[in-house]
């Protein structure tokens, strides 16, 4: 994926030279249109992504009607089967698969719960928290029970997913951060395979090709001949100086530049 970010780059760079008169080549703006290139299509990938892949069910808070079911560690918390969470922390809790996380990430979280129809406060601190990720099974579900055997069992209903533009943003700054990470690691990526742990799965591939695009235009925000931001500056001090420098001069420390680059991220990463 990341060779087909980089061939994305370089058809960015192409594009304006298709598309404007050679009158207009010289602009300098045009120096930056693959490093813009490279943003634009993370952006489009993620967008289609989220708008084409199947929406999963999720169970709303108010239609788990039998209440949750909680793993062995909860209940020594304070918790019972069949109690129902209204909120945590005040805010209301709307879908179910988000009341795990938003316990676990909170060192302490302040759980109102509706038990045989009484409202009851418990209190989860950071040594819960702590007990509970080290715990076994799901922390809290929701309690299917079977229709056939019970009488007046009802069928709990499951909402559908909707597309959230907002979810494509978010995706789109959690890439950004997760790129520039991968730039600047704080983590030791040899434990985790460096460059090349990556699944062949080709829908995960395909989901990884945002987060190249970004890593290449992160890249190209760097000052040094060979990249879009370093093109455009020498494009403004030639235009300054009224004389362009020596093409094949530029493309020699443009390529050393680049090469320099790589390897030092090779040499981070391996």
């Amino acid at each position: 994926m990341i060779i087909i970010a980089i061939l994305l780059h370089i058809l960015g760079n192409c594009l304006p030279k298709w598309l404007v008169s050679k009158v207009k080549h010289n602009n300098h703006i045009l120096k930056l249109s693959g490093l813009v290139f490279d943003f634009f299509i993370a952006f489009l990938v993620l967008f289609l992504i989220h708008l084409l892949s199947p929406k999963a069910h999720y169970i709303d808070n108010k239609d788990a009607i039998y209440g949750l079911e909680f793993n062995q560690t909860m209940q020594q918390l304070g918790f019972k089967n069949e109690d129902k969470i209204i909120s945590v922390n005040n805010q209301p809790v709307k879908d179910i698969r988000k009341i795990n996380v938003d316990i676990l990430m909170n060192s302490n979280s302040e759980i109102k719960i509706k038990r045989n129809g009484t409202f009851k406060e418990l209190k989860i601190t950071y040594t819960d928290v702590a007990k509970i990720l080290q715990s076994e099974g799901t922390p809290i579900k929701d309690i299917f029970k079977p229709t056939p055997e019970e009488k007046n069992a009802q069928e709990i209903k499951q909402t559908q997913e909707k597309f959230s533009f907002g979810k494509v943003l978010k995706n789109y700054q959690n890439n950004i951060k997760e790129a520039y990470g991968f730039i600047i690691p704080k983590n030791d990526y040899k434990k985790v395979g460096g460059i090349g742990g990556v699944s062949k799965n080709f829908s995960f591939q395909i989901s990884f090709l945002p987060f190249c695009c970004i890593v290449i235009g992160l890249l190209n925000l760097l000052p040094f001949p060979g990249f879009s931001v370093g093109n455009f500056i020498i494009s403004l001090i030639e235009s300054k100086r009224g004389k362009v420098f020596n093409f094949k001069l530029k493309n020699i420390v443009g390529l050393f530049s680049v090469s320099a680059v790589i390897i030092i991220i090779f040499y981070i990463h391996y």
